[in-house]
Parts: C-alpha cells; sequence; structure tokens
C-alpha cells in the first residue's frame, strides 16, 4: 500500500519540466470555479444573548444607521461610488461565470492532471476539454455541495467524511462519460470505501506546504496547489486501479520453446 511521500513523489515525476505548464493551468482553473479539492473551507458558528440584548441592540442600531448615512452622504465616498458599483458588478459578473463554467472546468482540470500523472501530454487546452458538459459539470457540484451539507447537519466531522466520500467524483466523470453525475458520485462512494483516512493523511502531508502558502500570503499556493492535484490525481489512480503498486510483469521469454508443426 503507497504512503503519502509516495504518492507526493509521483507528482513530483509527473510535474517535472511541466510547472509552468501546471501553474498556468491551475490559476486559470481557480478563477474560472474549478473546485476538486476535498478540504472546501466547511465550518459552523454559534450565537448567544443575554438579558439586556434588546435595549443593545436598539442603541447600536440607531449609532450604526447614523453611522452609516454619515458616510453614504460624504464627499469622499461619492466620490469612490463609481469604482465600488464597477467592483460590485465586476464580481456579480465573476460569480454568475464561476457558476456556469465551474463544474465542467472542474472535470477539465481533473482530466488535466489524470493526463499528466499518465505521462499523456497534457495540454492547457484540457481545461476546456469538457466544456459542452456544463450541466453535468453544474449538477455534479450541486449534488457533491448538498449531500456534504446535508451530513454536516449532524455534526462537522460527519460532513468532513462526506467530502473525502465524494472526492473522487470529479475524476470518475471525466474519464466516464456514459456515467450519470449520481452513478459518478457512488461510484466515489465506492472507490473510498477504507481509503478515506488515506487520503486525509496524505492531505495532512502537505500542512508545511501549507503554513508557507500562508506566510507568503498565498503567493506558493500557485505551486503548491497543482502540487497537491497531482498527488490526489495519482490517488485516484491507485485505488481505481492499483496502477502503482502491482508488480511490473516481464514478458515471457520464448527461450527454450520447443516449436512444433502439424
Amino acid at each position: 500500500m503507497l504512503l503519502a511521500r509516495d504518492f507526493r513523489e509521483i507528482a513530483r515525476d509527473a510535474l517535472r519540466g511541466r510547472w509552468g505548464l501546471a501553474v498556468i493551468t491551475g490559476l486559470v482553473a481557480s478563477l474560472l470555479g474549478a473546485s476538486i479539492s476535498v478540504n472546501n473551507g466547511n465550518g459552523v458558528g454559534t450565537v448567544g444573548g443575554g438579558s439586556n440584548a434588546d435595549a443593545v441592540t436598539d442603541v447600536s442600531y440607531a449609532n450604526i444607521q447614523t453611522s452609516v448615512n454619515q458616510i453614504i452622504h460624504s464627499d469622499w465616498f461619492q466620490s469612490i461610488l463609481p469604482f465600488l458599483m464597477g467592483l460590485i458588478i465586476v464580481m456579480v459578473a465573476w460569480t454568475l461565470i464561476s457558476l456556469v463554467l465551474g463544474g465542467a472546468v472542474t472535470l477539465g482540470y481533473a482530466q488535466f492532471n489524470l493526463n499528466l500523472v499518465d505521462e499523456n501530454d497534457p495540454q492547457f487546452g484540457d481545461l476546456f476539454s469538457h466544456i459542452r458538459r456544463l450541466w453535468e459539470g453544474f449538477c455534479m457540484q450541486f449534488f457533491q455541495g448538498m449531500l456534504i451539507f446535508l451530513w454536516s447537519l449532524l455534526f462537522v466531522i460527519p460532513g468532513i467524511i462526506a467530502s473525502y466520500r465524494y472526492a473522487m467524483t470529479p475524476y470518475i466523470l471525466a474519464e466516464n462519460m456514459d456515467l450519470s453525475v449520481m452513478e459518478a458520485i457512488s461510484e466515489s462512494k465506492r472507490l473510498m470505501k477504507g481509503n478515506k483516512l488515506r487520503l486525509f493523511f496524505m492531505e495532512l502531508s502537505f500542512l508545511g506546504w501549507q503554513i508557507l502558502c500562508v506566510l507568503t500570503l498565498g503567493i506558493a499556493s500557485l505551486w503548491v496547489g497543482p502540487y497537491m492535484e497531482a498527488a490526489k490525481a495519482a490517488f485516484y489512480r491507485e485505488i481505481s486501479e492499483n496502477r502503482y503498486s502491482q508488480p511490473k510483469v516481464e514478458p515471457e521469454s520464448s527461450e527454450g520453446t520447443i516449436w512444433t508443426t502439424d
């Protein structure tokens, strides 16, 4: 059974000489809303109150409303208002584009990383190789997100486990165009049975690199992201085909064989 360091080594070998391509492809994929990573930032929050909460709320609301009115009618706010409106329009447009394209680009990014670890001539164009599957990509992200959310309602841990359970769906759907989204999700559930903890530890082995991303204000993620995604693609190849753990079979030698003819 391969360990986390083995998948990292496979990823490094696959990326050798292709780091530039992988960085550009990963950057564009993230800008277009691609999402393959298991840890998608799920979280929970709590709220509370006290005996004087209503009174404090009334006073605070009045103060906030007064401050907001002053800011809105100030000269400096009016001067930057066109810029803010333009920024909002760009953000809304980017969100809509990500919503529409994100799933299909996720499939394309999965295809790119599979071609990368397979030594199958990965190209930037792989990112758009499934662009005609907009509906399937949207459904994939919707149903994955919905299932993870429903499990998260029970508690945080079931939601995290669910995210690992369905983590292989993009790779499966990218390689098997005849499968429906729900069939791919079910196949991911089957593949990840007994493998969820392995993927967790593999991701945990990148903790040092992720800390480096924080220290560099995200700059290092341009390289760490493709590194992790290549390792995950190698992980998928291992659990789906046992590709890296199968011993090499030497061809049988014909030496010593007696050939006869009728």
